[in-house]
């Protein structure tokens, strides 16, 4: 009596054999596609100024009027960069670094690349990652340096201050990696992902 009737098409395969299939693009494909492009540009600047601000911090200070107090002040600030060359010089590279994937991912999302979700989870882990290591070269090695600069000074509550600062930056900035592992990551746009052609 009640059989179904001949005349219902049939559903498509993949919504018979995958309940969390897509009829079509995932929304968050495309918004996550074209903001890892721009905070992958945004990343790129802020490396590249990071990389010239440490190489040539020390000839645009000559540039500055010269005065006894802002003397000092330059010969304090020229001390400070000296000391945490290297460590800047890492933290801009490793931020271009991690850009690469994200423009990658961000490429592929926009044209619906089946190896898009793997360049995504690359970036995502590497940012946090890279995050993780700043942090722990601030907290380890910067800060106890600045603090023994100006042990003169009674900087113990901005140094504390400076350390929230620090872990709540890294927190910040790791919610946008740790979205796009959560929301491209959902069973219902992994298996759009897997659906699409190997190209």
């Amino acid at each position: 009596m009640n059989e179904p009737s001949p005349y219902l098409p049939p559903l498509p395969e993949e919504s018979s054999h995958n309940p969390y299939a897509y009829a079509g693009e995932p929304t968050v494909v495309k918004v996550f596609g074209i903001l890892h492009l721009v905070f992958a540009g945004l990343g790129i600047l802020g490396g590249l100024w990071g990389l010239f601000a440490t190489l040539f911090a020390d000839r645009l200070m000559k540039l500055l009027p010269s005065s006894p107090e802002l003397d000092q002040q330059i010969q304090a600030q020229a001390a400070m960069q000296e000391k945490f060359h290297v460590t800047s010089l890492a933290s801009s590279t490793l931020t271009l670094l991690v850009a690469v994937p994200m423009i990658i991912a961000g490429i592929q999302l926009l044209k619906h690349r089946k190896t898009a979700l793997k360049w995504s989870n690359i970036y995502a882990f590497s940012s946090i990652t890279t995050k993780a290591l700043n942090l722990a070269i601030t907290l380890l090695f910067v800060f106890p340096a600045m603090r023994q600069m100006t042990s003169g000074l009674g900087s113990s509550p901005m140094t504390a201050t400076m350390t929230g600062g620090a872990v709540g930056s890294m927190l910040a900035l790791s919610a946008y990696p740790v979205l796009t592992l959560i929301l491209l990551n959902r069973p219902p746009v992994k298996a759009w992902f897997k659906q699409l052609p190997d190209r």
